[in-house]
């Protein structure tokens, strides 16, 4: 399989769409051969049902098997999706709920399949006794959730690209025109113009080196655009990545750091110390992906400095002022007689000779507030000259801060500040940069984790065991409860019972054709239930609800549920088709309930007594027939026909059916219709419990 369209059902838009939402051919592959149903289901266009049937048609190619080369009837196909539903039930992320589909009952002749998830399971059901209690793994593991490959950036607005050589303006607008501007400057002149638009410029030819600048233009100079990783130039791209997916990660390596702790092993590539240095490296950004306070020193200064700017300076004024008014109070203004001849001459104005009395006062109180302002917000040398046109310098009342100035020390610190996260982002970036494959695996594994715990947790709540395999065809269990009832009533009564060539043999006959025979809701179905539900896990290489089973695997099972009333001739027809598939001679088990209502009893008789006659010439198969017409049967049939009962020997104080649920052996049990018409008698009154009374009476 070498792309998406050999894949059946793929087309050309369908694959491009495959493509787009994993990011590339192959990466879409290694999802479907993966089994990611999550993942495919939410390609454009694709649902779940089809996500499910895809990768089941992929597998089915790579393995040889389909589910339905074992489960050859509905019926089958049902009670193991109701198996499912329950597994499910303890999967902490959607994908481990989708991806459980991939599990499939494989035929005996796949026994190796069998045995790999045997192997796997038998780990995972391990590590569940070890951590399925662990309240903070449960809660990491609901946190992971399929890595979002495709993290675009918007644009960046506040840098750019400036060249004066064609060519590298070429090249720079084709890798980096869509993440920032390229602009190609004719001299130095154009080149101050266009960098005072940004907070950072990145000069890309040596001839810009020759420009006289000014103080406030810095670009960064870089001879060829082209030999820089892209990393380096716009680290946001890498920082996206694990921005978009920091909760998965950061959950993800918790998790690995817990499960070893705990002598589990995880993502063995990745070693323990560079597990710490990734996870260090991404508590430095946040899901924005911008950079975190508290993880650059100087980036919070800079920022604090920003958010108290404003505050700080109306303080200061406001301190200033009060200062001001103070020393006018105090001040007193006395003229000489020469300075009262100028300014009855016009040659000096009273003003004049005021700003000269309070101009130390003046200078004090600016020089006091300057020193306030660089004390509270921590200014360093490079930013005192910012402050020296704060405050004008002829004398006014009230002080008040030069608001154009003011607004340029501003933005000189929130350009500084963007240039520092620029160069802090880089060394984020160049560090994580060197995990991006690896995170992606650990993820994975993550979620693969999760599919396989999911079935550990699932063992551990019903306390299944692994079934023995052995190499007869029958199936034997002790203390086994159908898990059916168990989730819907949390208690059932255990049960034991052994079918065809087992180490339980009840009476050394290896008797492979049954009839379970017994009272109306005595169980039988239940039984029949449990022992399909046994068959299935096993042939899934999954724990079984039982403290002990054995079973031989097999090529085939067909499970015929309960018909509904007698059938019309049509209907007949096709069940007869149906079980015509049994005729053949692979190993089989064939579990059917209540045969007889597709017709009339006698008819019904002669037709299973056929069916068993074929069954039991297949020393390969192995049969169990719920029937209520066990005797009769054993009249139309000529082969050894082993008949099992589950007898009720009463009521009990609340009118419910004393029944033993595990099978008698070689024993027909009475269905005990008497014993449904005395409870339906104790349950009424009056002209009721007369009619219920007359039915007793005919069984007496």
């Amino acid at each position: 399989m070498k792309g998406l369209q050999d894949i059946p059902r793929i087309g050309e838009k369908m694959a491009k769409r495959f493509e787009e939402h994993f990011g590339s051919e192959d990466a879409a592959l290694e999802a479907i051969l993966g089994g990611d149903i999550a993942g495919i289901s939410e390609v454009e266009g694709v649902g779940q049902r089809y996500a499910i049937s895809l990768v089941h048609e992929v597998r089915a190619q790579f393995e040889g098997v389909t589910m339905n080369d074992f489960l050859k009837t509905k019926e089958g196909v049902d009670i193991y999706e109701r198996l499912l539903d329950i597994i499910k039930q303890f999967s902490h992320t959607k994908y481990a709920k989708d991806k459980l589909h991939v599990y499939i009952p494989y035929p005996e002749s796949k026994r190796d399949k069998i045995e790999e998830v045997r192997t796997a399971t038998a780990g995972y059901m391990e590590t569940a006794r070890i951590m399925g209690d662990n309240e903070d793994l449960l809660s990491l593991l609901s946190c992971i959730k399929t890595l979002e490959c495709k993290c675009p950036v918007p644009k960046i607005r506040d840098r750019a690209i400036l060249t004066t050589d064609s060519k590298q303006y070429q090249v720079a607008k084709q890798i980096y025109g869509e993440l920032m501007d390229v602009q190609l400057v004719k001299g130095g002149g154009e080149f101050v113009d266009v960098a005072r638009g940004y907070s950072h410029v990145v000069a890309a030819d040596d001839k810009c080196m020759a420009f006289d600048l000014p103080e406030d233009i810095d670009p960064e100079f870089l001879m060829d655009v082209q030999k820089v990783d892209m990393w380096y130039m716009v680290p946001e791209l890498e920082v996206a990545f694990f921005a978009k997916n920091l909760v998965s990660l950061e959950s993800t390596i918790q998790m690995a750091q817990m499960l070893r702790a705990s002598g589990i092993g995880f993502v063995g590539e990745i070693g323990d110390n560079d597990l710490e240095d990734l996870k260090s490296t991404l508590s430095l950004i946040d899901g924005s992906g911008d950079v975190k306070a508290g993880s650059d020193i100087a980036i919070d200064r800079l920022v604090l400095i920003s958010d108290k700017v404003d505050e700080c300076v109306s303080e200061v004024i406001s301190g200033a002022n009060t200062t001001l008014d103070s020393c006018l109070e105090q001040s007193k203004l006395t003229l000489s007689g020469q300075d009262m001849l100028k300014v009855m001459n016009g040659k000096i104005e009273i003003k004049d000779l005021l700003e000269k009395e309070l101009y130390h006062s003046y200078n004090s109180v600016v020089k006091d507030a300057k020193a306030r302002l660089v004390n509270e917000l921590c200014l360093e040398k490079g930013e005192l000259l910012l402050l020296e046109s704060f405050f004008p310098e002829e004398i006014s009342h009230p002080l008040e801060v030069q608001q154009e100035h003011l607004y340029a020390f501003k933005q000189q610190i929130a350009n500084q500040i963007k240039r520092k996260k620029v160069q802090h982002k880089r060394n984020i970036a160049k560090a994580l940069s060197r995990y991006h494959d690896i995170a992606q695996k650990m993820v994975r594994e993550a979620l693969d984790f999760d599919v396989g715990f999911s079935i550990g947790c699932f063992a551990r709540e019903f306390d299944l065991q692994m079934p023995d395999l052995i190499e007869s065809c029958g199936i034997a269990f002790e203390d086994a409860t159908n898990l059916f009832i168990k989730t819907r009533h949390g208690s059932v009564v255990p049960i034991d019972y052994s079918v065809g060539g087992t180490t339980r043999d009840p009476d050394g006959s290896k008797s492979g054709v049954v009839l379970l025979s017994g009272v109306n809701s005595g169980g039988k179905t239940s039984m029949l239930e449990l022992v399909a539900q046994c068959i299935i896990l096993a042939h899934m290489g999954f724990p079984t609800p039982a403290k002990y089973l054995e079973i031989g695997l097999t090529e085939g099972f067909y499970y015929f549920g309960k018909s509904k009333g007698t059938l019309d001739a049509g209907a007949f027809e096709t069940t007869l088709v149906d079980f015509s598939v049994v005729a053949n001679n692979s190993p089989k088990i064939v579990l059917a309930d209540e045969l007889e209502s597709i017709t009339e009893p006698g008819a019904s008789a002669k037709i299973i007594g056929g069916i068993l006659e074929v069954l039991s010439e297949n020393s390969n198969s192995m049969s169990i027939f719920v029937s209520h017409l066990s005797e009769l049967i054993l009249e139309n049939t000529e082969c050894p026909v082993r008949v099992d009962g589950i007898e009720a020997s009463g009521l009990d104080k609340d009118l419910n059916l004393i029944v033993e649920r595990t099978p008698r052996y070689n024993y027909v049990a009475k269905s005990t219709p008497e014993l449904i018409v005395e409870r339906l008698s104790r349950r009424s009154d009056g002209i009721e419990q007369e009619f219920y009374r007359k039915l007793k009476e005919k069984f007496q």
